[in-house]
């Protein structure tokens, strides 16, 4: 009886070559997808973020007499300077920048009770809650991983060179920064600091009914400086090389995110000076107790 052998055919070379060019045909198609999936769920997030930040700040106005949060603030000399970046617990030291010394973030922090958050359990070591105080570089190196309406969904990707730390406490996030989520940054406009010859315009507080047009006026934006934007003269000199320093164009399309003292929040794409900001692109960030800060053409 013959018996008949099965005779197995293999994959020749070309077959799987044309198997591995249907598959980076597949990608070539799919991973730009997915990409641009990714990028815009994270620019949903900050969208959704900087929409909370609007409502805590209606929140906090509601309850301080129609005052707007300040951006930058130093309570350090107040006989009574509030809870902001006081010490928590009793005498410890912030891991960053001064007690009573911070920005919008940590009274918003502090208003919304989004503390405490230890950053270290042992109490021998002079343990930092962040009860007073928003999340900062020191708590994310910790591995802190919780959503913090503070920070966009995109990681901070460029830090400055040289930088002294993040605004206002230094002049630039530090490079293990980057990967971080990334900062807002809030309009110097509204700096409570008593002036210095650095930011002469600051050490006022404003109420909503001082603001011209809200629609328009800035609050806050992406920012790769920190916690407070900059401008590039302090002087503020009406002339078109003043701008606005630290704005983060993160998202696709050169974008980046700004609330409004509406409660809004919109894009804006890359602009060369504040006149452009103001008179092309209808935003405002400085006088915004007055009609206009740039003289119309």
């Amino acid at each position: 009886m013959l018996k008949h052998s099965t005779i197995r055919r293999g994959i020749t070379i070309v077959e799987m070559l044309v198997v591995i060019s249907v598959i980076a045909v597949l990608l070539g198609i799919l991973l730009p997808a997915l990409n641009v999936a990714r990028r815009n769920a994270l620019w949903a997030t900050s969208q959704a973020n900087l929409r909370e930040i609007g409502q805590l700040l209606v929140l906090y106005s509601g309850d301080n007499r129609e005052a707007i949060v300040p951006t930058a603030f130093d309570y350090s000399q107040n006989l009574l300077p509030g809870k902001p970046r006081s010490a928590s617990p009793a005498s410890a030291q912030p891991p960053i920048g001064l007690v009573s010394v911070g920005s919008w973030t940590d009274i918003l922090w502090t208003t919304a009770k989004f503390g405490p958050i230890a950053s270290n359990m042992d109490p021998a070591v002079n343990a930092w809650d962040y009860r007073f105080d928003s999340p900062d570089a020191t708590l994310y190196e910790s591995g802190f991983e919780q959503k913090n309406i503070f920070r966009s969904g995109e990681p901070l990707q460029k830090v400055a060179a040289g930088g002294t730390g993040a605004t206002p406490f230094g002049t630039g996030p530090l490079e293990i920064e980057k990967g971080q989520p990334g900062y807002f940054g809030g309009n110097p406009f509204f700096d409570a600091r008593v002036a210095t010859s650095a930011h002469p315009y600051s050490g006022n507080y404003w109420v909503t009914g001082q603001i011209k047009r809200p629609e328009a006026s800035m609050y806050c934006m992406d920012s790769a400086v920190g916690e407070l934007l900059t401008v590039n003269d302090p002087t503020l000199a009406l002339n078109s090389t003043l701008n606005l320093t630290g704005a983060d164009w993160r998202y696709s399309g050169g974008q980046a995110l700004a609330l409004f003292l509406d409660g809004h929040v919109d894009g804006v794409a890359e602009w060369d000076s504040l006149q452009e900001l103001e008179i092309d692109f209808g935003v405002r960030v400085f006088a915004l107790d007055k009609n206009r800060f740039f003289p119309t053409p």
